[in-house]
């Protein structure tokens, strides 16, 4: 974190690609030291998305000029569904050693799970977190549309519709009043059937 600039409640919140030029400043945020349990380091997290997890997105999170923070979202795959008639998913994090994924595996359109989300301990509490899954939903909510309009689906006039989801395995390692469910929740997350996963689901209508 540069000492000289600190951002604000007033910063504006962007997602930007991670380069040479920025990487080693986002290995540097850190969580705070109760929240260690919840999220892999930066640069682990990093290295899951160059060697291990193809088709993930990471993004650096920036309050005006300043990097605060980190995520990583990766589509999820068919080959991953607990059951092909619902969207309850598994995490990549815990998919089945019978199962290989490849840059080929085909995909549930619209579908995201977020697989690392993050805020440096020098910036929470300002409202960045929020800011950014709102700017998050927005990007895959754009992408998810293109594609359907790419496929033409959007000519049947059918429903658009563009999910993340959470996994909520980590979330009793620690104190429920400090459980990142509150945070998912406050902005719009719910709880699936089963617990595991809490999702938001934006559907767009096409016309």
């Amino acid at each position: 974190m540069d000492p000289i600039l600190f951002p604000t409640r007033q910063s504006t919140i962007t997602l930007q690609d991670i380069t040479t030029d920025n990487w080693h400043r986002i290995i540097r945020l850190v969580v705070n030291k109760d929240q260690l349990t919840l999220v892999p380091p930066n640069v682990e997290s990093l290295c899951e998305h160059q060697f291990h997890l193809p088709q993930s997105i990471v993004k650096a999170i920036y309050a005006d000029s300043i990097p605060v923070g980190y995520l990583r979202v990766q589509q999820v795959h068919k080959a991953c569904a607990t059951d092909a008639t619902t969207t309850t998913t598994t995490s990549l994090a815990t998919t089945p050693s019978n199962i290989i994924i490849t840059d080929q595996t085909p995909t549930l359109p619209g579908t995201y799970q977020l697989e690392c989300f993050m805020i440096d301990q020098a910036c929470q509490g300002l409202g960045f977190g929020t800011k950014a899954l709102i700017r998050l939903q927005d990007q895959l909510v754009a992408q998810t549309t293109t594609l359907a309009l790419v496929e033409e689906k959007a000519a049947t006039n059918s429903p658009i519709t563009t999910s993340i989801k959470v996994s909520t395995a980590l979330f009793t390692k620690v104190h429920s009043d400090d459980s990142p469910e509150h945070f998912f929740a406050s902005v719009g997350f719910s709880k699936d059937a089963t617990g595991k996963e809490m999702f938001k689901p934006t559907i767009l209508s096409v016309h």
